[in-house]
């Protein structure tokens, strides 16, 4: 969710709340300024009849003053002084409807001690139309409001978040590999000066450990490969001595192997990292059919040594923009890794169709979660002269160039599925 959303949103929910709490207290004042307007008139109705009554021997006819809403009934004897108000309903015969009235009903005598019973209406249809208007123009009000609220906020947080969103694409278009500082703009604004600022000194940092372990991969790359190959070659010298027993030669054969796995780890784990730190650049078009067909000639040996029939279905070719180093290495390690987790007579199966490529092998059912299957040094206790970087090494470079990487086992046979 957008910042400006919830914002709004809560501007939302308090407006609402605010609104629902004074709409309450201000229909409640309402009704009390209304009512003691009412009542008010009813008073005054009341004295202006009591005094006609008092001033008169014989009993006024006000209706033509109060129209039908008046009673007043006399008495030949006192009656005891008494005053309600109260709402009443009565029957409107010219609209054919009961109608809400407020009556007030007083008992007096007047100056000669005759008693009398004055009964006052008065009706409560224009105040509750009026409260109605007054109500329905209130919520109208609140509603612009809240828009014109909600409007001058978008408005004006798009002109302050100016600054940020500025920081965020410069963030976005920021390459390592340029080896440049990310010279973000000036704002008068404190926070984000201060954001920018600190990102600033972020990135200088960033900026010389990314050069500091390239610098690290690249001697690393150099100067460890150069002793493992001159102790691998005077390895291969000592093994063709002659003057060597049966004991010597398993622990020179044994010292070999182990130097070869370390080679090949410190490959591996190079590799993963100059790809993680996108080292690899030049791109261009590779048809994987072409990339496939040598990497199978390259392993031809193997796949004979084992009798591994190996299958190739290339319904629709299949072409990527990529490192041909990258590609090279991508698919020597599914190839190699099909073939070494194949049975003995076993088959393997490679399709090129619609930008998947698909290659399957039999080979028994993983002692393992499959998630684990492409973690670093994740391999199988049938194989434990392996490196276990291989799975890894093709994940990293399927997350470099945004592929698709997906792993299943059926009736059988393993599967790799790479597709755009």
């Amino acid at each position: 969710m957008k910042l400006s959303t919830r914002t709004n949103l809560y501007y939302i929910i308090f407006s609402l709340f605010a609104f629902t709490i004074g709409g309450l207290v201000f229909n409640h004042y309402l009704n009390r300024i209304f009512d003691d307007r009412i009542e008010q008139d009813l008073q005054t109705e009341k004295l202006l009849i009591q005094r006609e009554i008092d001033h008169l021997d014989s009993m006024p006819d006000l209706r033509s003053v109060y129209g039908n809403l008046l009673q007043i009934t006399l008495f030949n004897h006192p009656r005891k002084h008494f005053e309600r108000l109260q709402d009443t309903v009565l029957f409107d015969s010219k609209s054919d409807n009961f109608r809400l009235y407020r009556h007030l009903r007083v008992e007096s005598n007047s100056k000669e001690g005759q008693g009398y019973i004055i009964s006052l209406f008065k009706s409560l249809e224009s105040k509750q139309k009026l409260t109605q208007s007054i109500i329905v123009s209130f919520v109208i009000l609140f509603f612009i409001l809240l828009g014109s609220m909600i409007f001058m906020n978008n408005v004006i947080m798009r002109r302050v978040w100016t600054p940020f969103y500025r920081t965020l694409q410069i963030l976005n278009r920021y390459d390592l590999n340029s080896q440049e500082a990310l010279n973000l703009s000036r704002t008068n604004i404190r926070e984000f000066r201060l954001l920018n600022e600190t990102l600033d000194k972020m990135s200088e940092k960033i900026l010389k450990d990314y050069q500091n372990l390239k610098e690290f991969n690249e001697n690393a790359a150099h100067e460890l490969q150069t002793p493992l190959a001159v102790i691998k070659s005077k390895l291969d010298l000592l093994i063709q001595n002659e003057q060597l027993d049966k004991f010597q030669l398993d622990l020179i054969r044994s010292v070999y192997e182990a130097t070869s796995r370390m080679s090949k780890l410190n490959q591996g784990l190079i590799l993963i990292s100059r790809i993680q730190n996108n080292q690899f650049s030049e791109p261009e078009d590779i048809d994987i059919q072409v990339i496939v067909d040598k990497t199978l000639e390259h392993f031809q040996e193997m796949t004979d040594l084992k009798y591994i029939q190996v299958e190739r279905e290339y319904t629709h070719p299949m072409i990527l923009q990529m490192n041909r180093t990258l590609a090279e290495s991508l698919f020597t390690n599914l190839v190699s890794n099909a073939i070494r987790h194949n049975y003995s007579n076993g088959l393997i199966k490679i399709s090129i169709r619609s930008n998947v490529f698909t290659i399957s092998n039999t080979g028994p059912e993983l002692n393992m979660d499959p998630r684990k299957l492409f973690d670093r040094f994740r391999k199988s206790d049938s194989r434990p002269e392996s490196v276990g970087l291989g799975l890894s090494i093709v994940q990293k470079i399927c997350i470099f160039y945004q592929l698709s990487l997906h792993y299943k086992y059926h009736q059988g046979f393993h599967t790799l599925v790479i597709s755009l």
